[in-house]
């Protein structure tokens, strides 16, 4: 079994981090004890004082991990920017290096750690390094989670095709939201011709949840809908039966 696994997205806002929360629910209902990361999370509030970063609270509410934020979210941003502009706007640098290193205690405290990034593959996180740099230093094979709708072949295939240039080992897709839109020819088509073309399994649709309120962190039919629609088998599989 792998212990880690890497999400991105096609670009920001696709729902990675309702992917993640997910993926952390279903991994627990196998029994497993399951860890959550987000390396960097920018456009964070400053709430009493503290900066929150909103992907990781809900994550950890709906699941109920609670190890410690540093090794969960070592890089917490107010600006609402690529971690690049953000970090250097409050004059931090984020080292590449540290977050393996957070990540790689965490991986000794669980079986298996989810890990979410930030955006899209190509995200430049400082101003030598991008998403690509991270996920090659983990060492971890990814999911990629797209859209339902018309130019997700597209946005998919890019991504698909720049992990394999980079070399990095691919699991599967995701596709998040179905249904948010109205479903017509592209939605029905698009996750076989992602998988005829990117030569990638889709394994799963998540269709949009209405019952799920991200501010409230009430996950609704999350779990439910995640095991019934999502097979999560080739994402605890060895790193040699993965996608190149």
């Amino acid at each position: 079994m792998r212990t880690g696994i890497f999400i991105t997205g096609t670009d920001t806002g696709v729902g990675k981090t309702i992917v993640a929360a997910g993926l952390v629910l279903a991994l627990k209902q196998r029994g497993l004890n399951v860890g959550y990361m987000k390396p960097v999370e920018s456009g964070c509030p400053v709430l009493d004082g503290e900066v929150v970063p909103q992907d990781v609270r809900f994550v950890r509410e709906v699941t109920g991990l609670r190890d410690d934020i540093d090794l969960m979210c070592p890089y917490r941003l107010k600006a609402p920017a690529a971690p690049s502009i953000a970090s250097r706007l409050e004059d931090m640098h984020i080292d590449v290096a540290y977050i393996v290193d957070q990540y790689f205690q965490l991986s000794l405290m669980h079986e298996i750690v989810v890990v979410e990034g930030v955006g899209g593959l190509m995200v430049p996180l400082n101003n030598n390094d991008l998403v690509t740099d991270l996920v090659l230093q983990m060492g971890l094979d990814m999911l990629v989670v797209s859209r339902p709708g018309l130019g997700t072949i597209n946005h998919t295939l890019l991504t698909v095709n720049m992990a394999k240039m980079m070399g990095i080992p691919l699991s599967g897709v995701i596709i998040n939201g179905f249904g948010r839109e109205a479903i017509g020819l592209p939605e029905r088509t698009n996750p076989d011709e992602i998988e005829h073309f990117g030569n990638i399994p889709v394994l799963g649709i998540l269709p949009w949840l209405k019952d799920l309120d991200f501010n409230t962190c009430k996950p609704g039919s999350l779990l439910s809908e995640f095991m019934e629609r999502v097979n999560i088998d080739p994402l605890l599989q060895n790193d040699d039966d993965s996608f190149l």
